[in-house]
């Protein structure tokens, strides 16, 4: 047992996409800051992804020479991909590129419980942080007696805009177009379409209700947010959701140096060097991001990939777009002549595969980002101090959306009415794509109010993570009830 004076140990176990998997390493990281002892567990495939920012925390650790802090150290597990028929080795969410794959990946995931259970009992930690798609934790928490912190991987507006969700879309009339979310601090409308059927979809949205009633048998939740962004949502989801909360990001923030931020994720598809010369080489607040995150598929037509293009080429902006090749096949020719043509007028970067986002977000040419606005992207941008253009796909992006819109005034909206299950899905014009980019970036006064309001954030962002700050002072909190609690046995 270990005694009053010996560290906390915790266990992070996130989920195995990369979407999860960087931010549970900067929380690690925070932690080891603090003089918790942390063991990081994952798969052996997904080390490459994690191991460079890892041994940039432990060098950051070891520099500070200061007895009470403990590096880092990576435990695996094992990820039996054959068993349900995924290709040996694929052990990242990131790289499943159908719904067929996506579901073998999640049925795989349920073999975790049992060794998960033995890696625990080894390790034998204080506490462990797990992910949100991991809900059969909660049932190993309460076998072995070691408290279970949700990593859920998005912010407190979205969770409790989706928890009243959950208790309303049954009721919902089928020919019902806007609804509003009742009991939330803020009247947020949504569309129908945005979001999954109760009669199509049961069997995933009856997942999704589990993984709720897992997460509210858990210790409290871990959250990649900060107070002073969603103060009212805090509040509510301590308050009136009653469940415990700690803020402690945005964690991004800890990929200081320029060696994070390059190789955060494993080696990007593009030269960093050669990115920063041709982002150097451009005005302060001129560049337009497209970037629909790691999973996310466009799911869309020729026609829609077209009209985003028409619409960059004639905003007359220059900027970097990030394209999956999965989500590409058979427009291959079609972009390729598209980016000929853009590089000769010097105007275009085209990126397939990963890239160095933060190097992105982060530099001064950046002027505007249009995202899917997953809770990363999100908190990046905001963390970058940049403004938004938001398509939202799916699930919880369609409420970051309202949060940066409509509550932070901080982007445009696209206008995206419909998630990927609705068939026939809306065609945004190349017009209006256009336009919206224009209101972000342009001269006018709308967008040079995000654009004040943004680097305004960013700075309040900054201040939550130093001493003193709402997010310093939360991690302290949790850090001082965990060995409390573990003292007291």
């Amino acid at each position: 047992m270990a005694t009053q004076s010996s560290p906390l140990h915790m266990l992070f176990f996130p989920f195995l996409a990369h979407g999860h998997l960087l931010p549970m390493v900067d929380v690690a990281r925070f932690f080891a800051l603090r003089g918790v002892k942390c063991t990081f567990l994952t798969t052996p495939a997904n080390v490459t992804y994690i191991e460079p920012t890892i041994d940039q925390s432990n060098k950051i650790i070891k520099s500070k020479n200061e007895p009470h802090l403990v590096p880092i150290s990576i435990s695996l597990i094992s990820f039996p991909s054959a068993e349900v028929g995924l290709p040996e080795g694929l052990e990242n969410a990131s790289f499943t590129s159908n719904h067929q794959m996506r579901q073998k990946f999640f049925q795989t995931c349920l073999l975790l419980e049992k060794p998960f259970e033995q890696v625990l009992m080894e390790v034998n930690p204080d506490a462990f942080v797990s992910a949100t798609f991991f809900p059969w934790s909660a049932d190993v928490s309460a076998r072995t007696g070691i408290p279970r912190l949700v990593f859920n991987g998005t912010g407190l507006l979205a969770r409790s805009a989706q928890k009243k969700l959950e208790q309303i879309i049954e009721s919902l009339p089928v020919d019902t177009d806007k609804f509003v979310l009742p009991g939330l601090p803020h009247q947020l409308e949504m569309h129908r379409g945005q979001f999954m059927s109760p009669t199509t979809n049961r069997e995933i949205l009856s997942m999704f209700k589990r993984i709720s009633e897992m997460d509210a048998r858990s210790y409290g939740e871990i959250v990649n947010s900060f107070l002073e962004l969603e103060a009212d949502y805090v509040v509510h989801w301590r308050e009136v959701v009653g469940r415990k909360a700690w803020l402690i990001g945005p964690v991004v923030l800890c990929n200081e140096e320029y060696i994070e931020k390059s190789s955060r994720g494993g080696n990007p598809s593009i030269g960093t060097e050669d990115l920063l010369q041709w982002l150097d080489s451009k005005h302060p607040g001129s560049v337009v991001y497209i970037c629909f995150g790691s999973i996310t598929n466009l799911n869309t037509s020729l026609e829609q990939l077209m009209n985003i293009a028409i619409a960059l080429e004639e905003s007359d902006r220059d900027f970097i777009w990030v394209v999956n090749s999965s989500n590409l096949e058979g427009y291959d020719d079609w972009l390729e002549g598209f980016e000929q043509r853009m590089h000769k007028e010097k105007r275009s970067l085209i990126i397939r595969g990963w890239a160095p986002q933060l190097l992105v977000l982060n530099h001064p040419a950046l002027g505007g980002f249009l995202t899917h606005c997953g809770w990363n992207s999100t908190i990046e941008a905001i963390s970058a101090g940049v403004p938004m253009i938001t398509w939202p796909m799916s699930g919880d992006q369609f409420f970051n959306e309202k949060l940066i819109v409509e509550m932070l005034n901080i982007g445009a909206a696209i206008g995206i009415k419909e998630g990927p299950f609705v068939e026939n899905r809306q065609l945004i014009e190349a017009e209006t794509i256009k336009c919206v980019i224009e209101r972000v970036l342009g001269e006018g006064a709308e967008g040079e109010a995000m654009r004040k309001r943004a680097k305004e954030l960013k700075e309040i962002a900054k201040a939550a993570l130093q001493e003193g700050g709402s997010s310093y002072a939360d991690l302290d909190n949790l850090i001082e009830e965990l060995l409390a609690r573990r003292n007291s046995v």
